[in-house]
């Protein structure tokens, strides 16, 4: 579920500044053979540096990763 709404602010650091907060440009679902993602483009509002992140629609209970 696309939870992302652009200009929405949310808690990611900023690679370059390490800002805590970045801000929403664009978000696409991107479809793949079994599963969806979403493309998610952010922009750091302290220096400007852009970002993107693929982030997947729903977690799956049968994911095998690890959480420790």
């Amino acid at each position: 579920m696309n939870n992302y709404q652009v200009g929405q602010l949310i808690q990611k650091r900023c690679t370059s500044c390490y800002n805590n907060q970045v801000a929403v440009l664009k978000v696409d679902r991107k479809d793949f053979n079994e599963k969806s993602a979403f493309f998610i483009w952010t922009q750091c509002p302290e220096c400007g540096m852009n970002h993107s992140e693929l982030m997947p629609e729903k977690m799956d209970n049968n994911d095998k990763r690890s959480t420790s």
